[in-house]
């Protein structure tokens, strides 16, 4: 199975099932390593880097995947200008499990 056919299968099967999935059809100006999907079904986030069997996973692929593997909070939000020192507060504090 090539990796664009792994991709369309569990992207049909997600969306038959409620997820929304996104799929960034043109990564070159994206960060390296980036991972292929994020599906999201609330209260669940799920970031796949997709491979076909022979497929070699980059380092940078490894980093993102190695760090988001190890989380365990996901924060979301909409920011205007008005809300960016609260953003940045957030973003310095050593410790951001908490709200």
């Amino acid at each position: 199975m090539t990796e664009a056919e792994l991709q369309a299968l569990i992207v049909e099967v997600a969306e038959l099932h409620d997820w929304l999935v996104f799929h960034d059809n043109d990564s070159r100006r994206n960060v390296a390593g980036w991972p292929d999907l994020v599906c999201v079904k609330p209260p669940r986030v799920l970031f796949l880097e997709l491979k076909s069997a022979t497929g070699q996973i980059r380092p940078e692929q490894e980093v993102w995947m190695g760090a988001l593997s190890k989380c365990d909070t996901i924060a979301s939000g909409i920011v205007r200008p008005n809300q960016v020192d609260q953003v940045l507060d957030y973003l310095k504090r050593k410790d951001t499990k908490h709200d």
